[in-house]
């Protein structure tokens, strides 16, 4: 799980932005991209920000020790901070990340009737773990007119447009039905299920769905 928070007006952003590309198309990672609102004021409001992926963010800076927020920033499986543009230790963290055992529950995710069918399985943990709806579109393209990249197209990818928290899972299995379109203001093309420690802890488990549908 990779956890990108970037910025459409921040100039050291966009090799990050291509890095998280790059990890996109990789079946063994969720590679998901957040736009933070703290640098509009640069002179170009950034169209996907939005206060709580700079909630988010914050809140993993505080749990991780890492002082004030900045980016780019990625966050791996919710427990290792780096700089976005630092393919060297991205590189480094992800191998470290594959020797972890797995042991967070199991999810299965189905489409019925334009809704999500969840069930997150049974397991052990100490204390209630947070469920995250996320939903997030492959691809966005954007013209930037103003601020510090003025002039630029830029390609996006896995631009997370909406951040629910809908539940807690104790260990016993849970079965939820799920309203994609109450996910995010504007419809999107995918949606991915996090079972996370606290609120910004270590991800215990995250699958994702694609939705056929028009955007």
């Amino acid at each position: 799980m990779v956890e990108l928070f970037t910025s459409q007006g921040c100039s050291s952003c966009p090799p990050a932005d291509e890095l998280l590309r790059e990890l996109s198309q990789r079946d063994d990672i969720l590679a998901l991209s957040y736009s933070v609102d703290y640098w509009n004021y640069l002179g170009w409001k950034d169209v996907f920000s939005r206060p709580e992926f700079t909630k988010r963010q914050k809140d993993y800076n505080r749990l991780l020790s890492k002082g004030e927020v900045y980016t780019p920033q990625m966050i791996i499986n919710g427990r290792n901070a780096v700089v976005g543009s630092r393919r060297d230790m991205i590189e480094k963290y992800l191998t470290a990340e594959h020797g972890v055992p797995i042991n967070g529950p199991g999810i299965i995710l189905g489409i019925q009737d334009n809704m999500i069918n969840l069930t997150i399985g049974d397991g052990a943990i100490d204390e209630p773990a947070s469920i995250w709806l996320v939903a997030y579109d492959s691809t966005r393209t954007v013209k930037i007119r103003s601020g510090e990249l003025a002039g630029q197209t830029r390609h996006y990818s896995n631009v997370v447009r909406g951040l629910k928290h809908i539940g807690s899972w104790t260990g016993r299995e849970v079965m939820l039905s799920l309203d994609p379109d109450k996910a995010a203001a504007e419809k999107c093309d995918n949606y991915a299920i996090l079972v996370q420690q606290k609120d910004t802890g270590t991800i215990l488990s995250a699958a994702r769905i694609r939705l056929d549908r028009a955007q």
